[in-house]
């Protein structure tokens, strides 16, 4: 496995912690994967998240490989974590990472309109709260990443919590 790993690595590249927003102490950061060759213009955003607690450790290089061989542009993004921040609070950092993609897609060469977001267990919660609670931005934000959509146009998790009642 190791071997295929090391010639998956030759067909990509790897931008680590660019900082999306910030946080009172704290910068947001993702990662950002590229491939080399036959890239598709389409971006898959992974929520790396366990718990909703995230962590640039978190990110395991393995995961956005298949994506990577079918020519996605992957951003793995690191957000505030519990229990520093709740849940509500940590929304709003994903909006702002996909306004920051959106906004630079031209640097990643992506289109803004392709944008996917994926993850699992509470990385998968977040991913369906984006998908049915992304907005159109705010025309008259001082920021202009803010000014940006965060809606996203395909959703895909894995055994996210759902049921917060019971």
């Amino acid at each position: 496995m190791l071997g295929s790993w090391s010639q998956a690595e030759d067909n990509f590249t790897r931008q680590t912690d660019v900082v999306y927003g910030r946080k009172p102490g704290l910068a947001l950061t993702m990662d950002v994967f590229t491939p080399k060759e036959n890239a598709n213009g389409a971006a898959v955003v992974w929520v790396v998240s366990g718990g909703w607690v995230s962590s640039h450790e978190a990110i395991n290089p393995g995961f956005p490989a298949e994506f990577l061989k079918r020519g996605y542009t992957v951003f793995a993004v690191v957000h505030g974590s519990q229990p520093k921040y709740t849940i509500p609070e940590i929304l709003p950092d994903m909006h702002r990472s996909i306004r920051y993609i959106r906004a630079h897609a031209a640097d990643y060469k992506i289109d803004p309109s392709r944008i996917g977001i994926t993850g699992a267990s509470a990385g998968g919660h977040l991913s369906l709260m984006q998908g049915v609670a992304g907005d159109t931005g705010d025309p008259k934000a001082k920021d202009p990443i803010d000014q940006v959509s965060s809606r996203v146009q395909a959703v895909a998790c894995f055994f996210p919590p759902t049921d917060f009642l019971n």
